[in-house]
């Protein structure tokens, strides 16, 4: 699926770096342990569904072709060590795989697979045992058999109980892999439970979709950034706002992961009827920035934040008046997509106060005076 969100200069040139943390926490929370553990545990863990090779947070496992597999087995045989793995646990004490996830799904295919799977690796491509190429795993010579479940990997877990602010740091620092998660994936792993599962609800909805005009890649949860975006400043507002999204966006999901259910199902509807409203009020236009032709462009999350903040606090009697002057109503809105000020609120610096309250303040005029 084609890109159809603008990219967003956050914090300026001279602003707050992405991912600067402005409330640091304890170190002695970092509760990691390092285990060295044979491959055969691992192999034992991945046989059984130990460890959780697709996470919720849909990164792809099957990135390296056959041939960088293979020498991956390679590296196993002539006894050169891997790198290190980190694991999470889930709430049935299940490893989720923080980094290593391309390794991990190289054993499985070679080992734990069925051996009549089509898609059971045979290895191709040696440097150095090239007398091995064809072959899967069972038909090796038993002594390479023990020699690679023999080895030895070092594994580091994150213990539970570690705060979900410190395990967030944690998975940005040390994901490595071939397929880098992205913030809102590491998010629903680190915030897993009601406040994941909110995010993910109201990012599938037909609301959201129909809304955003089906142009939101939900690939990489790149839909629920924008949920999250959106509850972060109507839950929490901004007058508690240090200029630092990131830090906001963890906030309201720690909110939420402790909020009840009833707090949450006013959420759900408040958001659903706010999406609703601006499907009806912009239709394809909705949370699109115009580009220097005049023309649509892409959808602008800063657009996004400011249109369904603004109008998700009408009452229902205000949303028909909007709606009955729509017309009006989106001249103005043209215009003021026209507007120097504006257009930087919505373009450079994004995250900072002053231009938050700026498009919020302006997008609030604007709606009131058709009002």
């Amino acid at each position: 699926m084609r890109n159809y969100v603008d990219e967003e200069n956050l914090y300026g040139k001279d602003g707050l770096a992405d991912g600067v943390i402005t409330e640091p926490f304890n170190p002695k929370d970092v509760d990691i342990v390092s285990l060295p553990m044979a491959i055969s545990n691992i192999l034992d863990r991945l046989r059984y569904n130990d460890i959780i090779l697709e996470p919720d947070f849909q990164r792809r496992p099957n990135l390296w072709d056959d041939q960088k597999q293979s020498r991956l087995i390679e590296s196993l045989i002539i006894r050169i060590p891997l790198p290190s793995f980190y694991f999470d646990y889930d709430e049935e004490d299940r490893y989720i795989v923080v980094d290593g996830l391309q390794r991990l799904w190289t054993l499985y295919r070679f080992v734990v697979l069925d051996k009549n799977d089509p898609n059971r690796l045979r290895l191709k491509g040696l440097e150095y045992l090239p007398e091995f190429n064809g072959l899967r795993f069972e038909e090796l010579p038993v002594s390479i058999q023990r020699r690679i479940r023999e080895q030895t990997i070092v594994a580091y877990l994150i213990r539970p109980g570690t705060p979900e602010a410190v395990r967030n740091s944690i998975f940005t620092r040390i994901n490595t892999g071939g397929l880098q998660l992205e913030p809102a994936e590491i998010k629903n792993s680190v915030y897993r439970g009601q406040a994941a599962e909110l995010l993910k609800s109201l990012a599938h909805s037909e609301a959201f979709v129909q809304a955003t005009n089906h142009k939101v890649n939900p690939q990489r949860m790149l839909d629920c950034e924008f949920v999250n975006r959106f509850l972060a400043f109507y839950v929490l507002g901004t007058d508690n706002y240090r200029d630092n999204l990131e830090d906001y966006l963890n906030k309201v999901l720690l909110a939420l992961k402790k909020a009840p259910k009833e707090e949450l199902a006013h959420y759900k509807e408040i958001f659903l009827k706010t999406m609703r409203l601006c499907r009806d009020v912009f239709g394809e236009i909705a949370f699109r920035k115009k580009n220097k032709d005049g023309r649509f462009g892409k959808i602008n999350k800063p657009l996004f934040e400011c249109v369904s903040l603004c109008t998700s606090t009408l009452s229902d009697l205000e949303a028909e008046r909007l709606l009955h002057n729509r017309d009006r109503f989106l001249k103005d809105y043209n215009r003021l997509l026209e507007d120097e000020s504006f257009v930087d609120s919505i373009t450079n610096g994004t995250a900072q106060l002053v231009n938050i309250k700026k498009r919020n303040h302006a997008m609030t005029q604007l709606i009131q005076g058709v009002l």
